[in-house]
């Protein structure tokens, strides 16, 4: 209510106040509403599809049927050409019906008038038409291991330029039964590179990455034609960048017979990844003695080429302990890693030659054995050999040299008496012996042994002087005649009526004395 004073007019004014204020208050806020309301995206009005499988029927008719196929006025020999299998209207494509995508006049009988317009290949004149149903296309497919050119196909196909390639090139007649994704049809990669060659397109046909996606763990530190040689057959591998060399039937084997698919690890390259040892000696490393050249003729080859060793086993079963890497004697380099198991596998004992003399007062073996020594041991055998060393091999013979049974007195010339062809001659054992060994083994006494010599050694003070009965060092007989001359002894005997025996005094005389 307005106050009784106030006219009747006002009321005209304040109507016309509040339309102004609140026109203005719109002004004002509307920009503001505006920026703070989400902004609508107006959804784009695709292009429609024609779809004709009804008007197809007369393509069908024909082009379904060879004897209608034949009876048109197509040459026979295209027969098969233009023959399309019924089957194909069961796939995607085959269902959307022949006019879809080759136009022309439908439900026409008359060939000429059905023709009239037609599109042969619907991704070379119209490519924009494939992409309305086939809009999101991968630039990889990692199950197949492939990499396609889509992403440069559709950038061409909606910017109207020219890439060179169709997508009937790779995906063929889809709508004629071939579809080449669904993996029932494997084209060989000849068939990529012969198209490729003839258009003359622009890739790099010697890099496989450009259309693989490697499987194998490797694949981003190799190419693919690293391994493989055959773009038709990809099992055909050249093995050339191999880690470790593959010779014999590792060189022919498939890959994946050693490796696990489709990556190349768990392996250490070592025979025991595939093989397992069949004897309880030695180790894994069956690379130690076998090769893949010949699994057993190659450890047979180094059985017979082991050389033997020159000690007893007994109490030096311990083999690496003296032929170790650093040992006293160390082995070679292709035995490091062998096992003391492997030892006498290959190597058997040929214990050296004992030794002949005692050895409690000979224990210094390098002073008579050794280079420029009198006794010198075979060089190219014991170099490097020390005193230690030679208890290993060389055993004592348990032989007690005999003693000299004569004094040394003008007899120092053993091999006078001791030779070969003379009257006591040496064992075989002692040939090629020299006189400065003898005395090493052999002792002499002060006199002949008395036992060995039934005659008195000291008959009328001959203090042992063996020439007076053995002239010439004939040991064999003995002459008394050296101190009894013959003609004396014979007129002594004689007169005393006893006949001299030559030579055979001691059948009267054993003692050297009157009877």
């Amino acid at each position: 209510m307005l106050p009784q004073r106030w006219p009747k007019w006002s009321l005209i004014v304040i109507a016309f106040a509040l339309v102004v204020a609140v026109i203005g208050a719109a002004l004002v806020l509307a920009p503001l509403g505006e920026a703070l309301a989400p902004t609508v995206v107006p959804t784009p009005t695709l292009p429609t599809i024609n779809y004709a499988r009804p008007l197809s029927g007369e393509c069908e008719n024909c082009h379904f049927d060879r004897e209608a196929l034949a009876a048109s006025a197509q040459p026979a020999e295209d027969t098969d050409v233009f023959y399309i299998d019924p089957g194909s209207l069961e796939t995607p494509h085959g269902s959307l019906g022949c006019i879809t995508c080759h136009e022309g006049t439908g439900n026409e009988a008359d060939k000429e008038v059905a023709h009239q317009g037609l599109i042969d290949d619907l991704s070379e004149t119209h490519p924009e038409d494939c992409l309305l149903c086939h809009r999101d296309l991968p630039d990889q497919i990692p199950e197949d291991h492939l990499r396609t050119p889509h992403g440069e196909i559709v950038d061409a196909v909606w910017e109207g330029s020219a890439c060179g390639v169709l997508c009937s090139d790779c995906h063929g007649e889809v709508g004629h039964g071939f579809d080449p994704v669904t993996g029932e049809i494997i084209c060989p990669m000849s068939v990529c590179l012969d198209c490729h060659i003839n258009r003359n397109l622009d890739t790099h046909l010697t890099d496989c990455n450009t259309c693989h996606v490697g499987p194998h763990d490797v694949s981003q530190s190799l190419n693919c034609k690293d391994c493989h040689i055959g773009t038709d057959t990809w099992r055909e591998t050249s093995l050339a960048v191999h880690p470790v060399e593959l010779t014999g039937y590792h060189a022919t084997t498939d890959c994946f017979s050693c490796h696990g698919w489709p990556n190349f690890k768990g392996l250490d390259y070592v025979c025991s990844d595939c093989h397992e040892r069949p004897h309880d000696f030695g180790n894994d490393d069956c690379a130690l003695c076998h090769t893949p050249e010949g699994w057993t003729e190659s450890a047979d080859a180094l059985v017979a080429g082991a050389s033997p060793f020159p000690h007893p086993v007994a109490g030096q079963e311990d083999c690496r302990s003296c032929h170790g890497v650093a040992g006293q004697q160390s082995i070679p380099e292709d035995h490091k890693g062998r096992t003391n198991d492997t030892c006498q596998i290959c190597h058997e004992a040929a214990p050296a030659p004992a030794i002949l003399h005692p050895v409690a007062d000979h224990s210094a073996c390098l002073d008579c054995h050794g280079e420029g020594q009198i006794v010198q041991f075979t060089l190219s055998v014991h170099a490097g050999r020390d005193e230690a060393s030679c208890s290993t091999c060389h055993a004592e013979a348990g032989v007690v040299p005999l003693a000299i049974q004569h004094t040394m007195d003008g007899r120092a010339d053993c091999l006078s008496c001791h030779a070969a062809d003379a009257f006591k001659p040496f064992p075989a054992s002692h040939e090629g012996w020299t006189n400065d060994l003898c005395l090493l083994c052999h002792e002499a006494g002060a006199a002949p042994t008395e036992a060995d010599h039934p005659f008195p050694q000291d008959h009328n003070r001959t203090e042992g002087n063996c020439v007076l009965c053995h002239p010439a060092g004939d040991f064999e007989a003995y002459h008394c005649e050296t101190c009894h001359a013959l003609e004396g002894m014979s007129q002594i005997h004689g007169a005393r009526g006893i006949e001299q025996i030559e030579n055979k005094c001691v059948l009267c005389h054993p003692d050297g004395k009157a009877p």
